[in-house]
């Protein structure tokens, strides 16, 4: 409002204009405070000092809010005895709120009675004189905690300042902090900050005209710079080459695992729960596991050498020389000790059940040599010796990986391996036959004829593979037989040996060591084309007879059955299984096989161990116990074996409905604020599972601030999850985590691979 009252000379003026006066000029200051200072709840010139220990005293000062000013106009003194604690333990802090308020203040005055002076009386009256506008202060207290913390002030408020309180009062340094955030601002100070602003802003246009000719440069050279996509493509690609080449394990800003080994997890941290097993996946809730027994041994279906078991045989002559010219002396050359390494029956392993899923980074086992083997087919306690083998994959035997969605056979496709050998030593002279095998066979026994029997010495044979120049190697042996002192007669004598199997196209060799004075009948004048008798003179060095060869005949085993059922002890798990797997030593030789079947307990159906549709697994159900049996499937000449010995094991274990994985901390060589990962998730059902990636610096837990989930087209349940993790400080380390959950134990994903680097 602008307006003022006026008067006239003659004039009687009213009690209203006079009132007038004094509300023109309030109205006329609330307006220019509203407008040209305008602040809500805010306060000016006020000062809190300590009086005494339960005392402070508030200075005059001002109250703005919004139009209206508010004023004290004395210092005043609030005692804070009620708020101070008890315990001593205990701490407070307080909150001085200021509050407006506008009273009316009287005064006593005299009064004239009537409007005639001569008859009017005076009279003293109380009668409204001031209206004033003042200030009150309120205590808000906060909570009582030995770590107080300050109460919460409403932003209608204005707090003059924060009084700690103690249980001995308020304490003389750092007792009382001023409410600056409600401060009123002088036009002085504001002028000093703005002159301030202005100086920084000359300075800013400056800086902003060169980053605009910076940015106009790079964004003429964003064309040859490589999206970050790209570049961190290429990073995954060079963390799995890395693994190929097999380079040092220097400090990179990246790493890669592709899951097969737990070499780079860490699977003794606290937060682990998982299992590293061609990826990582869901780690078991139970397993069980025992050695694999048939039910009859006596069966007369089958039959058994050294724990082989193989369907029931008859003994046939696969190989003979009977052209007995001559005999030799087979004790004649100098004893020498020799040492034969036995080369045992390879390993076959068959894992089943709804949760198997195919992992397409098998392919990095190339890589890897040796561990595959040491990783998928070794069983607990059992040490495998890797010796020399000059075969694929840079010491790798034929090794054959078939993953389907819920079975999977791990084969060496060679009968025999040097992954597990045996070394025999023994003294004696040392003679060896070659020959060759035409037809696949199972060898059974060998003949020997006899000229001649000494009066000791027991006669040592061995089965031994050749080398590339058809010469015996006895660091390769396949199998061994004894015939006694005692049980050898002049003619022929049969040496018993454990099944042995023997590939067509092939040369093998009998080595015999005796230290006894006996002979054997021999053929002479190359009568016998299949192979060549030698001599060993030190144990290992093989010299060539090209005029004699044994009399020999090498017996083989003959079928009665193409197809032969064994059943087996049933598999049990309280609860309930959800994959089955098999271990055990055995060979299955082109055209012939071992199959399993199982019947869950109340089943009616028997069902062979093969891919399928994983909802109509036999194991979804979660049966307790199942029933197991074996078809062996071959010809009348060849059959599978099984090695039933303290290896061969079953194992059968049901899933956890959760997961959680950390790797080793990887050293980035650098200090990077920003890190990303990438894992590949495969078998995932968006509506059943969940997957949560995130990385740990030093101890902490770190959440992803963003995550890039993609699906991949060709293979709907496989998908990346790409995220970026912010950090608070650098850090030059950290490892990547990552949890799942699923709703069905029978319905598990698993991780395929993860990439982590710093950027």
């Amino acid at each position: 409002m602008s307006s003022r009252v006026t008067f006239d000379d003659a004039e009687i003026a009213k009690h209203t204009d006079f009132n007038e006066i004094g509300l023109f000029a309030q109205e006329q200051v609330d307006d220019l405070v509203a407008d040209a200072i305008g602040y809500p709840a805010h306060w000016a010139a006020f000062t809190v000092a300590k009086a005494s220990a339960q005392e402070v005293t508030v200075s005059r000062g001002r109250y703005l809010n919004g139009r209206v000013v508010y004023s004290q106009d004395a210092p005043i003194t609030i005692n804070l005895q009620l708020h101070i604690p008890v315990a001593p333990s205990d701490q407070r802090w307080v909150a001085l709120i200021l509050r407006g308020e506008e009273v009316t203040e009287t005064e006593t005055r005299p009064f004239q009675t009537s409007e005639d002076p001569e008859t009017s009386e005076v009279v003293m009256r109380s009668t409204p004189k001031r209206i004033r506008r003042r200030v009150n202060v309120i205590v808000q207290a906060g909570e009582l905690n030995p770590t107080p913390v300050k109460p919460v002030v409403a932003e209608t408020d204005a707090c003059i300042a924060y009084v700690r309180l103690h249980a001995t009062g308020i304490p003389d340094t750092g007792g009382i902090e001023p409410g600056t955030s409600t401060r009123v601002k002088s036009l002085y100070e504001v002028e000093g900050r703005l002159a301030a602003l202005e100086v920084d802003l000359d300075a800013l246009f400056l800086r902003t005209a060169t980053i605009e000719t910076q940015i106009t440069n790079i964004n003429d050279r964003l064309t040859e710079i490589p999206r970050p996509s790209v570049i961190r493509q290429m990073q995954r690609d060079l963390g799995a080459a890395r693994l190929l080449l097999d380079l040092p394990d220097n400090q990179r800003a990246y790493a890669f695992d592709n899951g097969l080994l737990p070499d780079q997890w860490d699977n003794g941290h606290p937060d682990w729960l998982a299992r590293v097993s061609e990826g990582v996946r869901y780690p078991f809730a139970a397993t069980a596991q025992a050695r694999l027994e048939v039910q009859a041994e006596d069966s007369p279906y089958i039959m058994w050498s050294d724990r082989r078991m193989v369907p029931v045989y008859d003994e046939v002559t696969r190989i003979a020389n009977y052209a007995a010219s001559g005999t030799l002396n087979i004790s004649q050359l100098v004893h020498t000790e020799t040492t034969l390494v036995r080369k045992e029956a390879s390993r076959i392993r068959v894992t089943y059940g709804p949760t198997m899923q195919v992992c397409e980074n098998g392919a990095g086992w190339s890589a890897l040599a040796d561990a595959q083997i040491g990783t998928m087919l070794r069983n607990n306690g059992e040490t495998f010796e890797v010796v020399s083998y000059n075969g694929d994959w840079a010491g790798l035997p034929d090794h054959s990986l078939y993953g389907v969605r819920q079975i999977r056979y791990e084969i060496v496709n060679e009968p025999y391996w040097e992954y597990k050998t045996e070394e025999v030593g023994i003294n004696g002279s040392v003679y060896a036959q070659t020959f060759l095998v035409a037809q696949p066979m199972m060898m059974t026994s060998l003949d020997l004829q006899f000229a001649r029997i000494g009066l000791d010495g027991d006669v040592h044979v061995f089965i031994v593979e050749t080398t590339g120049s058809a010469a015996p190697s006895p660091t390769r042996m396949l199998a061994q037989g004894i015939l006694p002192r005692a049980s050898l007669t002049e003619g022929w004598n049969r040496v018993a040996l454990p099944l042995t199997m023997l590939e067509a196209g092939r040369r093998y060799a009998f080595v015999t060591v005796t230290t006894g004075n006996h002979a054997v009948s021999v053929s002479t004048g190359n009568a016998y084309t299949g192979g060549s008798l030698f001599k060993l003179t030190d144990g290992a060095y093989a010299q060539g007879d090209l005029d004699q060869d044994f009399v020999f005949a090498i017996n083989g085993a003959r079928f009665r059955s193409p197809r032969t059922t064994v059943p087996f002890r049933a598999l049990t798990l309280a609860d309930g299984m959800t994959e089955i797997d098999l271990l055990y030593s055995g060979w299955e030789p082109g055209g012939t096989g071992l199959e399993w079947e199982i019947r869950p307990a109340g089943s009616t159906t028997w069902t062979v161990l093969e891919d399928g549709d994983p909802a109509t697994n036999p194991l979804v159900g979660l049966p307790a116990s199942v029933e197991l049996r074996l078809v062996m499937i071959g010809t009348s000449d060849l059959a599978p074996m099984i090695q039933l010995d303290e290896w061969a094991t079953s194992t059968v274990s049901r899933n956890r409905s959760d997961m959680r994985a950390v790797t080793d901390a990887f050293d980035f060589g650098i200090s990077s604020s920003s890190i990303v990962t990438q894992y590949t998730v495969d078998a995932f059902d968006e509506a059943r599972h969940t997957f949560t990636p995130a990385i740990m610096v030093g101890g902490a837990t770190v959440l992803p601030s963003t995550t890039e989930v993609t699906v991949d087209p060709n293979r709907p349940s496989r998908r990346t999850y790409l995220s970026t993790y912010s950090l608070g400080a650098a850090t030059t380390s950290a490892r990547m985590r990552f949890a799942s959950t699923t709703d069905n134990v029978v319905v598990v994903p698993f991780l395929q691979d993860a990439f982590i680097a710093a950027l």
